[in-house]
This record gives structure tokens, sequence and C-alpha cells, in this order.
């Protein structure tokens, strides 16, 4: 049964496709001999033909551990950076589904505002996690900024007024827009687009304690990058399964 499930979960995942295919073919083959089904000039070219599917398959593995080698290799810089991935404009422009944590995100709503509304009026989902005004976790969230530029106050001004343009917003389409605070001062923040999809992309910042730069490092995962993905976006719908509605019901 074990055996059996890896090979469903390699073929929904589209890995493998040509060993298992070869696998077959070699079984029938010789299934089909023995039972004198298969005239006997033919046993070359089929042969010819199963010898061809495992060169390619093994061709394909080679490719992958090349593959594979070569991001090992690829130094951590690649994967961390000052600035945001300049892939993140185009994606949260055309994405169907987008997530949004953070600590205010005030930047990030009031330069997409006009997008939002565009996006919303076309049917797009948008859900928004915040650090919750009244909490506190927006207390440690301000504790950990370098120079104590940010005091409390100062950042629930902020964290209102994005849930003040978010309430605006909201109106346009109630249905398409969620928002959720949550009482916890986070430890990165982020953009999720098509989370759900094959070609989904997580564009993720750090929050650093007390140190200069802001948000660094920056980073970028996609769909392929498999295991920290997932990671990532579960715990982003963690975040989202233990934030409350906002505004709050009474």
């Amino acid at each position: 049964m074990q055996a059996l499930k890896r090979i469903w979960q390699d073929v929904r995942r589209g890995e493998n496709i040509g060993e298992y295919v070869t696998i077959i073919a070699a079984i029938s083959l010789a299934i089909l001999d023995l039972l004198g089904i298969v005239p006997p000039d033919w046993i070359a070219p089929l042969t010819l033909a199963v010898l061809g599917l495992l060169a390619a398959g093994m061709l394909g593995n080679r490719h992958k551990i090349e593959h594979g080698l070569q991001q090992l290799a690829e130094p951590p810089s690649e994967l961390f950076q000052e600035q945001s991935d300049t892939r993140l404009e185009t994606d949260l422009a055309q994405a169907a589904t987008v997530w949004l944590v953070g600590v205010t995100l005030s930047r990030t709503i009031k330069t997409n505002y006009s997008l939002f509304e565009r996006k919303l009026a076309r049917g797009d989902a948008i859900r928004v996690l915040l650090v919750d005004p009244k909490g506190a976790g927006v207390e440690m969230a301000a504790g950990r900024e370098y120079g104590g530029r940010f005091d409390a106050n100062r950042l629930r001004g902020l964290i209102q007024g994005s849930l003040d343009d978010l309430g605006h917003l909201k109106q346009q389409a109630p249905d398409k827009l969620q928002v959720r605070v949550i009482d916890n001062p986070l430890t990165f923040g982020g953009i999720a687009t098509n989370p759900a999809d094959a070609a989904g992309v997580l564009y993720l910042e750090h929050y650093s304690y007390k140190m200069p730069g802001g948000s660094v490092p920056k980073f970028t995962l996609q769909a392929e990058d498999s295991q920290w993905y997932e990671f990532f976006r579960d715990e982003m719908q963690t975040l989202w399964d233990n934030g409350v509605q906002w505004p709050r019901t009474p």
C-alpha cells in the first residue's frame, strides 16, 4: 500500500512518469512474450523502445540532480536580498488570490490602493492580516525597532490608518476583501500570490530585532521550492486562523 501511495503521489506531481511507463512496458512485453502473443520479429524493436524510455528517464533524473547541485552551490546571497523581488509588482497585479501579512502594511496599502480597487472590481480575492492595534503585540513590535524610532502609539496610528483604508476598500467588495488582526508582534511580513496554485509565489521579509536597515533580509519562495514554500504558506495560514475579524463583531 505504501508503494502504491508513493506512485500515486509521484504521478500527481508529474514526477518519474517515464520510469513507471518503462516498468509497465517491460512487464507487459515479458508477459506477452511468455504467452506467445507477440511475434518474434517484434521483440527486438519493442526491447529497444523500452531501453529508450529507460535512457530518457535516466537522463531526466541526471538533469534534476545537476539542477539540485547547482542550487546547493549558489551562495545564500542569491536567496536573501535587501530589496524586494522585481517580479512582485507584476505578480500582485495578475494574481487572482492575494494574502498580505504584516505589522502595519501602511506603505503597501497606500501604494497599491488603486490596484486593489481594480482587483476587487474584477473579482479577485484579497485577505489582509495586521497586528491588533489594541493588543499587547503592538507593544512588542514597537520594542524591536532600531533606534526607538517607533513607539507603540505611532505604530497604532499606522495600523489604524491601514484599517481605515481597508474599510473603504471593503465597502466596494465585502465578500472579496477579508481583514483580520492578531495579537502577535509577527516575526515576518509577506505577500502571497495564488498561494494554493502550482505557480504560487511568496514574497517575504524578516522583521529584525533592533538592527539597522529595516525589514531584511527579503526573500522569495516559489511553489516548486516545496518544503519551505509550504512551511511559510502554512504559517501564514495558521496566523490567519488565529486572527480575529476586523471590524470586530459586537
